[in-house]
């Protein structure tokens, strides 16, 4: 009897767990539970699109005016690059202030005299004796953001890219330089020292929209989701829509800046770089296009700088100058065109966009 009994009640438990795996197995049919996140980064063309998290905070765009543009002077072991620089600042001069940053009294006057020895006049140069490790004040400078009535620099930690340059690059001075040019304009600083980010990597149309590589954000602050970078830069930006590109060159210090390959040009309509290289720019255009933007391929390099009246652009040989110069006039109707020779930049791994670091012209 008691046999009877034990088997009657083993059968019934073992219908009880099947009708439980059999629900089980319906409701994950139902409602699926996601795949852990293991933090690979958004699909090719994924656009990222959410309430604005923060209302009536932006970025201004690069085409909207200036109150000055600054940059950093190289510095010895960066000195190949001097003459480019001065070729730069000569353009923007003419058109707007700059502000030169040199790490000592002595390396001021030993810049005065080379740009003097340019022709390059100082009537709109403003100095700064500030230390500084190195030429490239676009990654390491201070990121505007305005609610309309104030204007006010965000600090965003600043790591020499990610050592990929060499471990033994500094970057603690740079890191600074956020908060001397907060406290010379007299703005505050809003501290952002939790993740790395670097203002060549910033893409905005100033309304709303902003494109940056993938690459770059997943190297410098690795182990994190799409997702929660996205809630970091909406929040500080206050953008709504997030546009990713993918690829670098192999071995590219920078881990792919968005600077060499998707540029706006107004508000409605972004130039992509249309040339061979380990980069989706099909994936990128076409993700643009779902976002609502005009999309304009680019032959030649993006890594210009659009100023007050101006755009000074990369010179790539009297071969293809007058090409690039029709196309960015087709692009900047109104504006000058300045090609400038800056391949000792480029042999850097940058650009004219990477050593400079505009300044809205907003006031508090």
């Amino acid at each position: 009897m008691n046999k009877i009994l034990i088997w009657f009640l083993a059968c019934m438990l073992v219908g009880l767990l099947a009708a439980c795996d059999v629900r089980a197995s319906a409701a994950a049919q139902n409602n699926p539970t996601p795949e852990p996140d293991q933090g690979e980064g958004p699909a090719a063309g994924e656009i990222a699109s959410d309430q604005d998290p923060n209302p009536g905070i932006r970025v201004p765009a690069e085409w909207e005016p200036h109150a000055a543009t600054w940059m950093q002077w190289p510095s010895r072991w960066e000195a190949q690059m001097r003459p480019a620089f001065a070729d730069v600042i000569n353009v923007i001069q003419a058109y707007e202030p700059v502000h030169l940053l040199t790490g000592s009294e002595a390396e001021k006057a030993e810049a005065q005299q080379f740009l003097s020895e340019r022709g390059v006049p100082e009537t709109n140069i403003t100095w700064h004796v500030v230390p500084v490790d190195n030429a490239w004040m676009r990654d390491n400078g201070p990121i505007y953001v305005t609610d309309g009535t104030d204007i006010w620099i965000q600090d965003w930690k600043f790591d020499a890219w990610g050592g990929n340059f060499g471990g033994d690059v500094p970057y603690d001075n740079d890191n600074l330089i956020p908060g001397y040019v907060g406290e010379y304009l007299g703005m505050a600083v809003e501290d952002r020292q939790d993740y790395v980010l670097e203002k060549g990597n910033l893409e905005f149309n100033g309304a709303g929209i902003l494109v940056l590589g993938w690459d770059c954000q997943d190297d410098r602050n690795p182990g994190m989701t799409q997702a929660q970078h996205e809630t970091i830069l909406k929040q500080a930006f206050g953008v709504t829509q997030i546009i990713w590109a993918h690829g670098h060159w192999p071995g590219e210090g920078t881990t792919g800046h968005i600077d060499g390959t998707a540029r706006f040009v107004d508000a409605n309509t972004i130039a992509i770089a249309d040339f061979e290289a380990p980069i989706d720019f099909d994936g990128l255009a076409a993700a643009a296009k779902d976002a609502g933007l005009e999309v304009v391929r680019y032959p030649g390099d993006l890594n210009w700088l659009v100023g007050n009246g101006f755009v000074v652009a990369m010179s790539e040989g009297e071969a293809y100058d007058d090409f690039s110069k029709a196309q960015l006039e087709s692009l900047f109707p109104g504006r000058d065109i300045h090609l400038v020779d800056v391949s000792t930049v480029a042999d850097a791994g940058g650009g004219i966009h990477c050593i400079t670091n505009d300044q809205p012209a907003l006031e508090n």
